[in-house]
């Protein structure tokens, strides 16, 4: 008998748990199956997070909420992981931990010790001191700017039905899915990036170095210059002398720009016209539509009211000029409307006749849930197609200035030889 298995027929599993404190535990326990190592790991007042075989299995093992352990890997966020990643994967084991029966105060205990970020450490200690005054875990949650304005009314409606637990878990596959679409987004832009750096690096390289020992041999020669030459050895001069004026223009604008965009009606204007910008203003849409339907969907399974859910839905969309005309599609709601008629035109078409659907199945929250599923599957088709576009554009824009700049350097050379001769 070999020492992973033990005694006949058991097996080794290793685990994740939370102690009555609500500190971390990790080891190992022999058991004959996922369910005896689970009610021999509670006799010992540890309460289970993760369950994996010591050993690799064919058989996946289970957590301790019974869902299949290859699921979601519950632990504390690595250094390079965003702030929702980590907050997903704390929520995810609060949810595991309170579905389990561990008490509420132990379940945020052990949020403040497991968050690798300060910040979420920090909100969630405070959560936990003000839950223990006596406040309700919606109120503490709703104080701490750290969390996303969803969480207040969503973990509300689970302490009001019941379901805190599947509230939380509702909130961490959400959490996952944004941060799994930011993550692809980033991959997808890494290569125009450092293409366009490497661009802007080349051409400051060739009008700040390059241009001006060529310009200073052509002028010594003497003759007359080319047209495109003199504008070159100009661009290259001004760029030279007055490179802090350029910079000075450029913050100077963003400031300026930020500082007129702070004003609601301006922004509203702005991100109406973005809307109408090509390429961008659909992928904008798009977005916001997946945004919009996805919440709405986790608000409504929550047992959030359909008004309410429609606000939470507003408030996580970032074009102003759509989430003002969101507000007003609640209005029509609330006189009577349907949701998909009152939200005609400020979605995506699809998005509508699934809402509709929705509505007219009594399945609004599903249905809400596929639009958003659609809307995140073409948004990412539309980032792939412009990311596909923006390359070759950068290429033959950076080969267009370097093809210029050799053009009236020749033209210049070509002069002064025929001069001479």
């Amino acid at each position: 008998m070999s020492a992973a298995e033990g005694s006949a027929g058991s097996v080794r599993w290793r685990y994740q748990a939370a102690d009555a404190d609500g500190t971390a535990v990790r080891g190992e326990i022999e058991a004959e199956s996922e369910r005896d190592a689970v009610d021999a790991l509670r006799r010992r007042s540890l309460w289970v997070i993760a369950l994996e075989p010591a050993q690799p299995s064919a058989t996946p093992a289970l957590r301790g909420d019974g869902a299949m352990a290859g699921d979601h890997v519950v632990g504390p966020s690595r250094w390079w992981h965003s702030r929702d990643t980590d907050l997903a994967v704390v929520v995810r084991a609060m949810s595991t931990l309170i579905g389990a029966g561990v008490p509420l105060y132990r379940a945020l205990t052990y949020a403040a010790r497991q968050a690798a970020d300060p910040m979420l450490r920090a909100s969630f200690a405070a959560v936990r001191d003000a839950v223990e005054r006596g406040e309700s875990l919606s109120a503490a949650v709703g104080e701490q700017s750290v969390f996303p304005p969803v969480f207040g009314p969503l973990i509300g409606a689970g302490e009001a039905s019941g379901t805190l637990a599947a509230s939380l878990a509702l909130l961490a596959d959400d959490l996952e899915r944004r941060d799994a679409l930011r993550t692809k987004l980033r991959s997808a832009l890494v290569y125009p990036s450092i293409l366009g750096v490497a661009s802007v690096l080349g051409v400051v390289v060739i009008l700040l170095v390059v241009v001006p020992r060529f310009g200073a041999l052509i002028t010594d020669g003497g003759g007359t210059l080319p047209l495109s030459t003199r504008a070159l050895i100009a661009l290259s001069t001004a760029l030279t002398k007055g490179w802090w004026a350029a910079l000075l223009a450029i913050f100077g604008g963003g400031a300026l720009l930020e500082r007129t965009l702070r004003n609601p009606s301006a922004r509203r204007a702005f991100d109406e016209r973005r809307l109408r910008w090509p390429v961008f203003g659909a992928v904008e849409r798009t977005r916001a539509s997946a945004a919009y339907t996805g919440t709405l969907a986790v608000a409504l399974r929550a047992g959030v009211s359909l008004l309410g859910s429609m606000a939470l839905a507003r408030a996580v969309v970032g074009n102003r000029y759509l989430a003002n005309a969101m507000r007003e599609a609640e209005t029509r709601v609330r006189a009577g409307t349907s949701v998909s008629s009152a939200l005609s035109g400020l979605l995506p078409p699809l998005a509508e006749r699934l809402l509709d659907a929705g509505e007219t199945s009594g399945d609004l929250a599903g249905m809400a849930a596929r639009a958003a599923d659609a809307a995140d599957a073409e948004w990412q088709r539309q980032i792939s197609q412009s990311v596909t576009l923006i390359e070759p554009v950068m290429i033959l824009g950076f080969g267009g200035i370097v093809g210029f700049v050799a053009l009236a350097l020749l033209q210049a050379i070509y002069g002064l030889n025929a001069s001479v001769l």
